[in-house]
C-alpha cells in the first residue's frame, strides 16, 4: 500500500546491479577533486579509512550498505586524486626564459614535419636554481630525426623555455595541468645546433635504462619505416610503431579528424585489443593442432597468459602512454578473466576495469580519452547483454549459401557496434571537442576492419621479425594499408556537411548526458528506459548557450571579436595557431579574418582602427583594443575618451580610466585569458584562472608541504 515501496522495488529488485555503479561515484570523487578552487587539506585523507571502518560496522544495519558503498567509493576517488596530485609534484616554469643553456638526459626522440622533438630528462638549465630543477623538459630542434644522437646521450642545446601554458580560453584545453601530471616542467626550442655531451650516459636507475631499451627499438622501427616507406605513408606507420603522431603532416590530420578516424592514430583500445587477439587466437590454434599438448594442458590459459605478456610488451614499446596503459589493464583484466574461467566480457568486468585504473591514474578520468573508450566499451557490451539485436540475430529469410549468412552477419555486427559507439561517445566528443563527424559511422565500418585485418597484423609481424632484420616486407605492408586509410579519410572528409559544430556544452548538460547513459545501461527492465528523460532535457542545451563575442589572449596583443554576419576577426596572429583555432572551434568553426599592425582591420563601424586603437562596436557595447605600438600619450588618451564599455591594452593602464572595464597587462598576468560575453543583463567577463583557482599545476604556485592547505 506504501507507494514509496512501489517505486523503490525496482532499484531493490536489482541488488546485483549495485556494483555497476561504484565506478560512476569514484568518478564523481575523482571529478569533485579537480572541479575545487583550492587544494584541500591532507588531513581528508584519513576519510576513506573512517568511511571504511564505519561501513563495516553498519554494513548488517538500517539497511545502508547501498549509501555506505557510494560513500566509500566517491571518498576513495577523492583521496586517490589527492594522492595523485602529492606524487606528481614538480617543479614548472612560470614565465619565459630567454636564451639560455640546456644539458640533459635525450630521454625521447620524435619525428616533426620540420626538424624533431626531444624529451629531455633532469636537464640542467641555467638561471633554474637547483632546488627548483625540471624533471622534464620538451624542446624543438632542428635536427632531422635521422640524424639525432642515439637515446641515452647527454645533449646540450640554446634557446628559449616557456611555461606550460594555461588554457587560451575559460573552460578549454589545460595543457598545464596534463603537464603537471607528466612532470613536464616547460617547453622550449634550440636557436643553435644540438651537441653531445657524452655519447653513452650511464641511467641512475634500472627503471632508467629499461625505458632507454625500449626507446631505442621505438626509434629505430621509425627509422625503418622512414628509410622504407614513401613520406605520405611513413609518418603515420612510424606512429602506429612507436605511438608518435608528431611527424603527422597537418593536412592528413585534419582529414583525420573530419572524418572520425583520429581515434586510430592514438595508441588505445582498438590497437591493443587487437594486439591480444593477435597473439591468443593463433596461439591457441597452432597449440591445438599438437594432441600431445591439447590433451594435457589449458592451451586456452596459456594462450591468455601469453596475450597479457605481449599486450604489456607492446604497451611499453609504443610509449605506455595513458590511454594505451588504460586499454591494457582492461584487455589484460578480459584475459584473466578467461584464465580464472569466468565470463570474459561482462558489465562487471568493465566497472571492476574503470575502478581499477582510476585508482591508479585518477587524472584520467576528467580525460576524453578516459571517457569517451569506457563509454563505448559499457554501450556495446550493455546493448549485446540486452539482445537489442535478437530480431537480427535471426538470420536471413531466404535460404542462401553459408558464406552469404555469414558474412551478413559479420557486416550486420560491424554496423550495429560502430552506431552503439557513436551515440555512447557523441556526448563527449560535443563536450570536449564541440565537433560531430557526421560520416564518422561510415568511414569507420571501412578503415577499423582494414585497420584490424590488415594493418595490425603487419604491425605485429614487424615487431616479431625486426630483430632478425626481415621486418622490411611487414612495414611495406602495414604502408600500404595506412595509405588506403589516408584515402578513406581524404574522401569522407571531401564529403559535404562532414562536420557538425555545436556550442560549448555547459556542465549541467553533460552530467544529464552521462546519467541518462549510465541509467540506460546498467538497469534491466522497462525502468531502465526513465534514463530517456536526462538524454533528451541535455540535447536543449544550444538554445541556452550565448557564444563570447570578445576572446583575449594571455599575452594581451592578440585579441578576436564575433562579427555580426559570423566571422571572425583576430588581430595579432597571420594564420591559424593553437589559440584561434580554439576560439574557432568555440565559435562553431566560423570564417577567420587576420589582421595585424601592418593589415589592420577596416570593417566600418563594427571594427575599425585608427592611430594605434581599434574600437569594436556591437549594439550597446563598445571595446576599445589599444595596439602594442600606442604611445603613452595616445594611451592616455584613449583612456579618457568616453563611449566605450571596455578598455583592452597588453601593457599595464593608470588608474582613472573611464571605461566600466579594464583589461590590461596585469589583469592577464593575474587571471590568464579573458572573453566578453554580451548578455541581456550586459557584458559577463569570463577568465581562466578564476575557475580554475589555485591549485599545484597553477601559475606561481610553490609545492612543498605548506602549501596543501
Amino acid at each position: 500500500m506504501n507507494p514509496l515501496a512501489r517505486l523503490f522495488q525496482p532499484f531493490l529488485d536489482q541488488r546485483d546491479r549495485w556494483f555497476l555503479w561504484l565506478p560512476a561515484f569514484m568518478a564523481a570523487g575523482i571529478g569533485f577533486y579537480f572541479a575545487l578552487p583550492f587544494e584541500p587539506p591532507p588531513r581528508l585523507m584519513v576519510v576513506t579509512p573512517m568511511l571504511a571502518l564505519v561501513t563495516i560496522g553498519l554494513w548488517e544495519r538500517y539497511g545502508l550498505r547501498p549509501l555506505l558503498a557510494a560513500l566509500l567509493t566517491l571518498a576513495l576517488g577523492f583521496n586517490a586524486a589527492q594522492l595523485e596530485t602529492k606524487m606528481a609534484s614538480t617543479p614548472m616554469l612560470n614565465e619565459k626564459l630567454p636564451p639560455t643553456s640546456m644539458t640533459g638526459l635525450l630521454y625521447r626522440a620524435e619525428a616533426m614535419p620540420k626538424g624533431s622533438r626531444l624529451t629531455i630528462k633532469h636537464p640542467w638549465v641555467r638561471g633554474i636554481p637547483k632546488d627548483e630543477r625540471l624533471r622534464f623538459i620538451r624542446v624543438k630542434v632542428r635536427t632531422p630525426f635521422t640524424e639525432l644522437p642515439e637515446t641515452g646521450a647527454r645533449v646540450n642545446m640554446w634557446g628559449p623555455l616557456w611555461p606550460p601554458s594555461d588554457p587560451v580560453a575559460p573552460g578549454g584545453y589545460n595543457f598545464r595541468r596534463n603537464s603537471f601530471f607528466k612532470q613536464l616542467g616547460s617547453s622550449g626550442m634550440s636557436y643553435g645546433e644540438l651537441r653531445v655531451r657524452e655519447t653513452k650516459y650511464p641511467p641512475r636507475f634500472f627503471w632508467d635504462g629499461f625505458n632507454l631499451m625500449f626507446e631505442r627499438a621505438r626509434r629505430a622501427l621509425s627509422l625503418m619505416a622512414y628509410k622504407r616507406l614513401p613520406p605520405a605513408q611513413a609518418p603515420m606507420t612510424a606512429a602506429l610503431l612507436s605511438g608518435s603522431q608528431s611527424s603527422i603532416d597537418r593536412d592528413v590530420m585534419h582529414a583525420m579528424r573530419l572524418s572520425g578516424l583520429s581515434h586510430l592514430l592514438s595508441i588505445s583500445g582498438v590497437h591493443v585489443s587487437m594486439i591480444a587477439l593477435l597473439i591468443y587466437v593463433p596461439l591457441r590454434a597452432i597449440l591445438a593442432l599438437f594432441p600431445f599438448i591439447a590433451l594435457r594442458w589449458p592451451i586456452k590459459k596459456i594462450a591468455a597468459i601469453s596475450s597479457i605478456v605481449g599486450t604489456s610488451l607492446y604497451t611499453i614499446l609504443v610509449g605506455a602512454d595513458a590511454p594505451t596503459v588504460r586499454s591494457a589493464l582492461m584487455t589484460s583484466i578480459v584475459m584473466f578473466a578467461i584464465i580464472v574461467d569466468r565470463k570474459a566480457m561482462s558489465l562487471r568486468l568493465v566497472a571492476l576495469a574503470a575502478l581499477l585504473i582510476m585508482l591508479l591514474d585518477p587524472s584520467a578520468a576528467i580525460g576524453p580519452s578516459f571517457q569517451m573508450s569506457f563509454a563505448a566499451v559499457m554501450a556495446m557490451v550493455a546493448a549485446y547483454e540486452k539482445r537489442i539485436d535478437a530480431a537480427l540475430k535471426q538470420g536471413l529469410v531466404f535460404d542462401l549459401p553459408v558464406w552469404v549468412k555469414g558474412l551478413w552477419r559479420h557486416g550486420r555486427d560491424i554496423i550495429l557496434t560502430s552506431l552503439v559507439a557513436t551515440a555512447a561517445t557523441t556526448p563527449f566528443t560535443l563536450y570536449h571537442f564541440q565537433v560531430f563527424s557526421f560520416y564518422g559511422v561510415i568511414a569507420n565500418m571501412i578503415a577499423i576492419p582494414l585497420t584490424t585485418l590488415w594493418v595490425m597484423p603487419c604491425l605485429l609481424l614487424t615487431y616479431i621479425f625486426a630483430p632478425l632484420g626481415l621486418a622490411g616486407w611487414f612495414i611495406d605492408g602495414a604502408g600500404w594499408g595506412v595509405q588506403a586509410i589516408i584515402w578513406i579519410a581524404e574522401k569522407v572528409a571531401a564529403w559535404p556537411y562532414a562536420q557538425f559544430f555545436a556550442p560549448p556544452m555547459p556542465l549541467w548538460a553533460f552530467l544529464f548526458f552521462v546519467g541518462g547513459g549510465l541509467w540506460l545501461c546498467l538497469w534491466r527492465g522497462r525502468w531502465r528506459f526513465w534514463g530517456a528523460v536526462p538524454l533528451v532535457l541535455a540535447f536543449i542545451y544550444p538554445l541556452t548557450v550565448t557564444l563570447p563575442s570578445v576572446f583575449i589572449a594571455p599575452e594581451g596583443g592578440v585579441w578576436a571579436v564575433r562579427l555580426a554576419d559570423g566571422h571572425m576577426a583576430v588581430f595579432g596572429k597571420r594564420k591559424e595557431n593553437f589559440t584561434t583555432s580554439q576560439w574557432r572551434q568555440r565559435l562553431l568553426n566560423p570564417e577567420m579574418l587576420y589582421f595585424t599592425k601592418r593589415r589592420l582591420p577596416a570593417l566600418g563601424e563594427e571594427l575599425s582602427c585608427k592611430d594605434s586603437v581599434c574600437l569594436f562596436a556591437d549594439k550597446s557595447f563598445t571595446a576599445r583594443f589599444v595596439l602594442k605600438e600606442a604611445s603613452p600619450e595616445r594611451t592616455e588618451q584613449a583612456c579618457k575618451e568616453d563611449g566605450a564599455t571596455a578598455l583592452i591594452a597588453p601593457f599595464a593602464v593608470l588608474l582613472g580610466c573611464k571605461a566600466p572595464i579594464v583589461i590590461d597587462k596585469s589583469a592577464l598576468e593575474k587571471h590568464g585569458a579573458h572573453t566578453i560575453t554580451l548578455t541581456d543583463q550586459g557584458p559577463k567577463i569570463e577568465t581562466v584562472r578564476a575557475k580554475r583557482g589555485e591549485r599545484p599545476w597553477s601559475v606561481g604556485w610553490k609545492m612543498g608541504e605548506d602549501n596543501f592547505r
